[in-house]
């Protein structure tokens, strides 16, 4: 009986680090992704607010990335993706305008964007097929 409830434990535990590595591999690109649409849009010469919209969800991808080492649980990752949604969210309206600041840099925040995409399903759709 011992044995049985052993291995149950190990199993579950097993799973439950199996479905936040994938979402830590993904935060971690998310990471990584935007701190590099941070660094063209600096390197660009960019309006102020541009580089500061840039480094507000550069910033919020680390957040949410130390957050993702800190905790296993989405529940309380949950705040921290929210917020770091909004900033992605409006950088990407900025981007999807034509004549905005961003249309040089909108190759480094496609990046950004398929990396945001992982993270999201890995969050807030971990019953789905996608595998990380």
């Amino acid at each position: 009986m011992k044995r049985a409830s052993a291995f149950l434990i190990a199993t579950l535990l097993l799973a439950g680090c199996s479905t936040t590595s994938g979402l830590g591999t993904s935060a971690e690109r998310l990471d990584s992704s935007a701190h590099r649409f941070y660094q063209e849009v600096h390197s660009d010469r960019a309006p102020a607010h541009t580089t500061d919209d840039a480094a507000a969800l550069a910033e919020a991808t680390r957040d949410f990335s130390r957050a993702v080492d800190r905790t296993k649980s989405r529940d309380e990752l949950q705040p921290t993706f929210d917020r770091l949604a909004e900033r992605y969210h409006h950088v990407r309206k900025q981007v999807d305008n034509h004549e905005s600041p961003y249309s040089d840099s909108s190759l480094a925040f496609e990046r950004v964007t398929e990396a945001y995409l992982d993270v999201d399903r890995a969050l807030n759709h971990p019953e789905s097929s996608y595998r990380n």
